[in-house]
């Protein structure tokens, strides 16, 4: 049942940011369990706002 309310929870986040009147938006998916083992996190934000 988790993985069902994460899709429809996914589902609402794109809607919603198409219904945007701004159009620069990206939506990132990460497994952070694992994620963050291996990535720092000023890289991450670094490479996020370039």
């Amino acid at each position: 049942m988790q993985g069902w309310f994460n899709i429809w929870k996914s589902i609402n986040a794109i809607h919603y940011i198409n219904k945007l009147k701004d159009k620069n938006h990206m939506i990132i998916s990460l497994d952070a369990e694992k994620a963050f083992d291996k990535i720092q996190h000023p890289f991450m934000i670094k490479v996020l706002k370039d």
